[in-house]
């Protein structure tokens, strides 16, 4: 008998014996359980129990908030200087965290609904649970976890090619904030990152499935509407994210609307990119659902005229034909009420309100409110 292959999480497991994929998520697509790095920080039983989010965050600010808090005390920092740590390790970090299993319980299940809803065909469930075992392997990878935090501190290291690293005669204040405190912001930002690609070729490789679309589905999606919840659950990585730009402009003021161009642009990316891989099939299921019900309704109505006003018909009071009339005509309504983007109002005004967050605070430290709302309108509009 061949010997099996111990996995990454079996092998560790000595060192750090909480660690491995749990089976919390029940056999479901999880983009957290099974994350290399996440279950090093369960091993070391930073996570687990009631309090997933607490011991992290408390630990991170340990080491990359506190001593340079601790110095700026004692040998003075220049005014501002530590607004940048201020808003990674009190706001992004802890938003990233608890964003954990915010998104993932929605992803779960939107994964789980494609199968559950019947939308994937029988024919091509094998190369569905292919697409998504592939995309566990993806996120499973011990190699893209170490580019991970090679990428994070690498990047310090980076910047003294343009400048930015500490120079001999700085502080110990930015020699710390460069080569650790920002490398850990950085991991947990960058972990973020590649779950949403992970995320996003999971979803380009199902929208190129031949799904079966309800044109007539209330959910005016085509019974996709269920992405809609995942897809919104990521603004919470642009919410930490954001309260970081918030900082940067609130402290530099200059230029806001570049800043703000930018965060918008990779916020609508990050959000409506996955949903809008599905617009060419949701389009044709309505054109061709708009053909179907409009030949069935021609039929239908042609044969509720001959009934009652061809002659006498039979007694008005409970025949069924008058409720089948309004049914067809709810299901025709609905089919042309279709969106491209299987996502509301509420959200997209939930994902305006997000792009224009990080500008309130240089708002508030002065920027002229009518220079503002011209640089905002600008960088939304054009």
């Amino acid at each position: 008998m061949a010997r099996r292959e111990r996995t990454f999480f079996e092998v560790k497991r000595p060192v750090f014996a909480g660690a491995g994929p749990q089976p919390g998520s029940g056999g479901r697509f999880s983009l957290i359980e099974g994350d290399p790095l996440f279950e090093l920080q369960r091993g070391a039983h930073l996570v687990g129990g009631r309090h997933r989010v607490l011991p992290r965050a408390l630990t991170l600010a340990v080491i990359g908030y506190l001593p340079p808090l601790v110095l700026a005390l004692f040998f003075g920092a220049a005014r501002g200087a530590l607004v940048p740590l201020h808003t990674r390790f009190l706001i992004a970090i802890p938003i990233l965290l608890w964003a954990e299993g915010f998104v993932d319980s929605r992803v779960q299940s939107a994964v789980a609904s494609f199968t559950d809803r019947g939308l994937v065909k029988p024919a091509d469930l094998p190369r569905f649970r292919s697409i998504v075992a592939d995309a566990e392997q993806l996120h499973h990878s011990v190699r893209m976890a170490v580019a991970i935090v090679a990428i994070a501190f690498g990047l310090s290291g980076l910047g003294g090619l343009v400048g930015r690293a500490p120079h001999l005669t700085t502080t110990a204040i930015e020699w710390w904030v460069a080569f650790l405190s920002l490398p850990l912001f950085r991991i947990v930002l960058l972990q973020w990152v590649w779950r949403w690609a992970v995320w996003a070729l999971l979803m380009a490789r199902t929208s190129l499935l031949d799904l079966e679309l309800q044109p007539a589905h209330p959910d005016l999606a085509g019974g996709l509407g269920f992405l809609e919840q995942a897809a919104i659950s990521f603004l919470s990585l642009q919410v930490a994210a954001g309260a970081v730009v918030a900082g940067g402009l609130a402290v530099r003021l200059q230029p806001v609307w570049q800043g703000i161009a930018a965060f918008t642009f990779i916020t609508v990316v990050m959000v409506l990119g996955p949903l809008a891989l599905f617009a060419r099939q949701l389009v044709r299921a309505k054109r061709g659902g708009e053909l179907t019900y409009g030949e069935l309704a021609s039929r239908h109505n042609r044969l509720f005229a001959q009934r009652w006003f061809g002659g006498r018909g039979p007694e008005l009071l409970g025949d069924p034909s008058f409720s089948s009339l309004a049914d067809l005509g709810t299901s025709y309504g609905s089919i042309c009420r279709m969106r491209p983007l299987p996502i509301g109002r509420l959200s997209l005004a939930l994902l305006l309100a997000v792009c224009l967050a990080p500008a309130v605070p240089a708002l508030l430290a002065g920027v002229p409110l009518n220079d503002m709302l011209v640089r905002v309108v600008k960088t939304v509009l054009l």
